[in-house]
């Protein structure tokens, strides 16, 4: 066990470096600065200056050091515990994020909570009822949700839902005067606003979770122990909660840390188009603006999110899989 997390630490701290370094040299290497994105009054406040405050602007920043002596610097002031300072907003780096965290963290759960409500009863279905009607409607149907981009759907869903029938609001994260809602008002007030965007991000999934299920189910219903749970008259539902269903619980376990990168990818899209205050509507805005520290906050984010997400699958593995700890 200590082995095994020693080699997973490694690897993990490795890929992390690698992310960040060519997150860092892309970001800075991109054409552009700050300042080329300042509003029309701040360019023309940055034309006057004088060079030598020009180049105290730059200085402060580090803006104008090599971009690998950049990243070493950023790198050590990460791993003491500082972010920097937002170019755009003028606050530490950690208040501005540490804003937009929960709407994201909500969303992303609201998100994969309506994926698996709906995809993983369909996939039971589908595997009980292989090759009938029903499983090959919803295959097809999920499928085809599959291959439409998320920011498209969502703009239809605004359409529809949002200006034409009116059913669901397509902007903000609750209603103007929320405020003065009681707490249950304001819960259902704030789910209201977030079923659009979060059925959007659920979408993608629908066809990979319930396949994933209906061919898990099926690989586990073919098994011996399962032919033999039957011919001891046992009955199906007792066989099917008590074997069927435990034993296809386990290849869960890598699905979650396939789809957790694909989540927070999905955010920065989905984020942006619905008016929706999280980090990924904060991420493309930093994009924008060039403000570098928040790109690179929001990266490291991200990718230590991924990363977690893959250590908690190979650990999750060790402890529920017998044959990984035998190195079978």
């Amino acid at each position: 066990m200590a082995r095994f997390l020693f080699e997973k630490i490694l690897t993990l701290f490795t890929t992390f470096i690698l992310i960040t370094l060519v997150v860092f040299l892309i970001v800075k290497l991109a054409p552009g600065t700050p300042f080329s994105v300042f509003q029309a009054s701040q360019e023309k406040a940055i034309a006057k200056m004088a060079p030598l405050d020009y180049q105290a602007l730059l200085q402060k920043y580090e803006l104008d050091k090599p971009v690998l002596i950049q990243y070493k610097n950023w790198l050590f002031s990460l791993l003491t515990g500082s972010l920097g300072e937002s170019f755009s907003e003028r606050r530490p780096v950690y208040k501005v994020i540490r804003e937009r965290i929960p709407a994201t963290l909500f969303l992303n759960f609201f998100s994969l909570f309506l994926m698996i409500i709906v995809s993983f009863p369909a996939g039971c279905v589908s595997a009980l009822k292989k090759d009938s009607l029903f499983d090959k409607v919803s295959g097809g149907f999920f499928y085809a949700l599959y291959a439409l981009p998320s920011y498209w759907i969502g703009v239809i869903f605004i359409l529809i839902f949002g200006v034409k029938l009116k059913w669901f609001p397509f902007f903000g994260m609750h209603s103007d005067n929320a405020v003065n809602f009681g707490f249950f008002r304001y819960t259902a007030d704030l789910f209201y606003h977030a079923f659009l965007p979060a059925m959007c991000m659920a979408l993608s999934g629908f066809a990979f979770l319930s396949r994933f299920t209906r061919s898990t189910l099926l690989e586990v219903m073919n098994q011996d122990y399962i032919k033999t749970a039957k011919a001891k008259g046992s009955t199906f539902k007792r066989i099917f909660f008590n074997h069927i269903l435990r034993s296809s619980l386990i290849p869960f376990v890598t699905l979650f840390g396939l789809i957790l990168p694909e989540m927070v990818a999905g955010s920065v899209i989905i984020e942006s188009i619905f008016s929706w205050p999280g980090a990924g509507q904060l991420y493309l805005k930093a994009v924008y603006t060039r403000d570098y520290p928040v790109i690179m906050a929001l990266s490291v984010l991200g990718a230590a999110l991924v990363l977690l997400g893959s250590a908690l699958t190979d650990l999750g593995y060790f402890i529920v899989d017998p044959r990984t700890r035998r190195g079978k």
